[in-house]
């Protein structure tokens, strides 16, 4: 299977990355490290489309969930299944907003809201008729940033348990 995977270098995108790969998948990676912008969305979207499965992962401003339409109407009237797995966060369960550790209330703020719209697009989309499965994760306490809890779960843990409870894997 062809694969992109935005945020493909760091954290949770480089865990897939690299275990996907192990497991024989072609994957296209899609990061800043690399020249590339997921803001720049119809040039992402078209290094996405032959893909068989977006791994939505990275984030900036609301070009994560920009991207996520962009590709499922590319995507839309294909006969083919293609998957979209769009990487969220559990702080979108949360009631109100709280300081996320490492991150001033501002910019904690910003980010639930980024993923809550990232959710609500998801689900739009995902009651729409086509074959797109789609998936949504809400990872948990994850060792990403040089910042994150000490208490964290790895990513490569993170992502194996993921992989490992999905059929397509």
């Amino acid at each position: 299977m062809k694969i992109a995977i935005t945020g493909h270098k760091k954290g949770i995108g480089k865990a897939f990355a690299e275990q996907l790969a192990t497991q024989g998948h072609e994957i296209v990676g899609i990061s800043r490290s690399d020249g590339e912008n997921i803001r720049r969305t119809a040039h992402t979207a078209s290094l996405i489309e032959p893909c068989d499965m977006l791994i939505n992962n990275a984030i900036s401003l609301y070009a994560q969930t920009e991207l996520l339409f962009e590709v499922w109407h590319r995507w839309a009237d294909i006969k083919e299944v293609h998957h979209i797995w769009n990487i969220s966060t559990r702080v979108c369960e949360w009631d109100h907003d709280q300081d996320i550790h490492g991150l001033t209330m501002r910019e904690s703020m910003q980010y639930r809201n980024q993923k809550m719209a990232l959710e609500l697009a998801h689900r739009q989309l995902n009651a729409q008729p086509s074959n797109i499965k789609m998936l949504l994760i809400r990872p948990g306490s994850v060792k990403t940033q040089s910042f994150s809890d000490p208490a964290s779960v790895s990513a490569e843990e993170y992502v194996s348990s993921v992989l490992k409870q999905q059929e397509l894997f």
